[in-house]
């Protein structure tokens, strides 16, 4: 096969009618057809069909590619002996508004019926204005509101039923040539959205993955191979897209019909297990991934700004509440270990009489074998956190530098003990003075503890720090 590398630099439309000799290459003579989707809201079309050519000049009408097409991304391959010479992408469909426009300044036949004879009488009428409506010359009166139907002897020029690419090739002899139609197009989109399900402990997760597939093309493919590309592409004046959120799903197939995987450079790509047909303005669900018992950890976090809250001694504190993350290691140990697409995950949980219930849902990131993800589902309402300043002061200090003193109380009405970790950011490279536990982690301007709180029982964490403020 032959490339022709020929850009469509615009769309161009005819200004006439089909040529009498123009040859339709229908979506019939297609031979085979593959998809790829973007998560970023667009695809990349194959199309390859075959057309019988006479020796010389061939008017070719590539049928039903994607309304939405690039222009200048299309790239069309020829057999031996086909030269290209010429391509126009004409996307002005039919459609009663179009065929009226069209047709100003024409001919049309008015027929309405007589309502006491059931009649038909037929009138010639010369279409004066569509924009708002018709206008029509019909003998020696104009009318603005069509009194019967429209009957139209041809379709205009540049009309057509489906998306078109003409295609002006010359063959050196008379054969049937295939041809390869490489595009890309707005419309398509794919994300994954995620299932999981905790059990009744919180110590496991049922996890399954669903990439949503949605066709905005304007036109159907039907029988292809499609493929789904997780990762982030490059693309120079990229309009930003809508985030397309799926709805709730059913248990995700097994892994043995999940779909295929492997890398393309830094990007990963996903292929059906079998051809799958994308209708227009549809939205289909596919398997991705399955893994039925992956362990979890729970975590309750609370991080602060120092300032965040102003209570001092006296004051009665605010009471907050801890988020709630669920992690889980993407490691081939618990039925993973492999690069999970960026997507939704939203969590379930049975109530005590085998209620499903919804607990929460977090977008994760792409994220690559052996890595963490962390999802935050919210706040527990069952644990509180109490801030209080016990000491503030200035003196004997260096400039912008402050010595803190702060006290953080904490209560847990489960019925099981819990762990919470709490962030301390500092307004500046600080230091600390003395703490009633030891620190977990410490950056410089950011410290960590994690305190064990009993089943309903309390705890405390009482610190000194001092903050040196940058200028």
């Amino acid at each position: 096969m032959r490339t022709s590398f020929l850009a469509l630099a615009g769309v161009a439309l005819l200004a006439a009618t089909a040529a009498a000799d123009e040859m339709p290459v229908p979506t019939a003579s297609r031979t085979g057809l593959s998809v790829t989707l973007y998560a970023d809201g667009f695809g990349l079309v194959t199309d390859r069909r075959k057309a019988v050519l006479a020796k010389g000049a061939n008017s070719l009408a590539f049928e039903g590619v994607s309304a939405r097409m690039m222009p200048s991304s299309a790239l069309l391959a020829t057999g031996d002996g086909v030269r290209v010479l010429e391509r126009n992408f004409e996307f002005d469909l039919l459609s009663p508004q179009a065929l009226l426009e069209r047709s100003v300044g024409r001919t049309v036949r008015v027929i309405r019926t007589r309502p006491d004879t059931g009649e038909e009488v037929v009138e010639t009428a010369t279409v004066l204005a569509a924009g708002n409506g018709p206008v029509l010359r019909i003998g020696d009166r104009i009318e603005i509101t069509v009194p019967g139907r429209l009957v139209f002897d041809s379709v205009p020029a540049g009309l057509r039923a489906q998306p078109t690419l003409l295609i002006e090739a010359e063959s050196a002899a008379a054969a049937e040539a295939p041809l390869e139609l490489t595009y890309l197009t707005e419309g398509l989109r794919w994300r994954a959205d995620y299932a999981a399900e905790l059990d009744a402990a919180g110590k496991t997760l049922a996890l399954g993955a669903w990439a949503s597939l949605v066709n905005e093309t304007g036109v159907a493919f039907a029988d292809a191979d499609v493929q789904l590309l997780a990762g982030t592409v490059r693309r120079e004046g990229e309009r930003p897209l809508a985030a397309f959120k799926g709805a709730a799903m059913a248990a995700a197939a097994p892994a043995e019909d999940a779909m295929r995987r492997e890398a393309v450079g830094d990007v990963h790509l996903y292929a059906l297990p079998r051809k799958a047909t994308l209708a227009n303005n549809q939205t289909k669900q596919v398997a991705l991934l399955s893994a039925p018992t992956v362990p979890v950890t729970r975590q309750y976090v609370r991080q602060r700004w120092i300032g965040e809250t102003p209570e001092r001694g006296g004051a009665v504190p605010t009471t907050y509440r801890p988020a709630i993350y669920v992690k889980f290691a993407n490691a081939a140990k618990s039925g993973l270990g492999q690069p999970l697409p960026a997507g939704l995950v939203r969590v379930y949980q049975r109530d005590s009489q085998g209620r499903m219930q919804f607990t929460g849902e977090q977008s994760i990131a792409h994220t690559a074998a052996d890595e963490e993800v962390a999802l935050n589902l919210g706040e527990a309402v069952d644990i509180g956190i109490q801030y209080r300043q016990t000491a503030f002061t200035t003196d004997g200090l260096p400039e912008r530098a402050f010595e803190t003193e702060q006290q953080i109380a904490l209560t847990n009405a489960k019925s099981e003990p819990v762990t919470v970790r709490l962030a301390e950011r500092f307004p500046g490279a600080a230091k600390i003075l003395s703490e009633s536990q030891a620190h977990e982690a410490f950056s410089g301007s950011e410290a960590t503890w994690t305190v064990a709180v009993p089943a309903g029982g309390k705890a405390m964490l009482s610190y000194r720090a001092r903050v040196q403020r940058p200028r």
